[in-house]
């Protein structure tokens, strides 16, 4: 093996650990049934940039075989799997087996333009979507369970812990609701806990994710300052509404 996948892997199909551990890398692992379509390296590409990177290595597996540099807006693919591929300075990597799934790999900057909502959201639909190609590639169940998010996405709102910004949310819906707050106090404060939700690394699934996604739709409408009010703005009945029938979806 060449240098770069001497360091990168520890085999055909797995990352080698100190690799990993080396500036606190993270797997994901991406669906791919067709083995490596246009949408797997537009992934590869938006990594690339995100980490700073115009050029990714291309390493194939055979012993020998020497890496091809190619630019990120370069045709990437490759003549067969499975294939390596790897930023310059290994800060991050993408593995393609041809067993209906790749391995992306890398820090922080490299997995944010790969998966554009986080490690954990990526693994959540990667472990979905298993299920539901497993009849076709029997091994994914099993590459979702060694690949499983770090911090669990709430399905329900009795999952939801009480001490979290997420519960914050619905218990300031609740009083907007009953009369306790005023609508630009329920938005000021609706809005903190969504952002510190986020920061948090606080996960809800959907059906429960669209439900909050829709509040946070209306209060971007929402006219805090009553004076900067235009037309066709939420009213405070229209956001009580929405923050109801909000509360009553989650409860069913």
């Amino acid at each position: 093996m060449n240098g770069e996948r001497e360091t990168v892997l520890a085999g055909p199909r797995r990352f080698a650990d100190e690799w990993l551990a080396a500036g606190g890398k993270s797997v994901v692992p991406i669906i791919a049934p067709s083995g490596l379509d246009d949408a797997v390296l537009d992934r590869l590409r938006a990594g690339a940039r995100s980490a700073g990177a115009d050029e990714v290595l291309r390493c194939a597996l055979e012993p020998g075989s020497v890496p091809v540099r190619l630019t990120v807006d370069s045709a990437l693919a490759p003549e067969e799997l499975p294939v390596l591929f790897v930023l310059p300075d290994l800060s991050g990597a993408l593995l393609a087996s041809g067993e209906g799934y790749v391995l992306a790999a890398g820090a922080r900057e490299f997995l944010l333009g790969v998966t554009l909502a986080g490690v954990d959201y990526a693994r959540d639909a990667f472990e979905e979507e298993a299920q539901r190609w497993a009849g076709q590639y029997p091994g994914l169940p099993a590459v979702a369970a060694e690949y499983s998010p770090v911090v669990r996405a709430w399905a329900t709102r009795s999952e939801v812990p009480a001490d979290s910004f997420v519960a914050r949310q619905l218990a300031v819906m609740e009083s907007f609701v009953r009369g306790e707050v005023s609508g630009p106090e329920f938005a000021k404060a609706w809005g903190t806990a969504w952002r510190l939700s986020i920061e948090g690394g606080e996960r809800v699934r959907p059906p429960f994710a669209r439900v909050l996604h829709e509040v946070f739709y209306l209060l971007e409408d929402y006219p805090i300052d009553p004076a900067l009010r235009e037309p066709g703005d939420p009213t405070d009945e229209e956001l009580v509404a929405g923050a109801r029938e909000a509360l009553l979806r989650l409860a069913s």
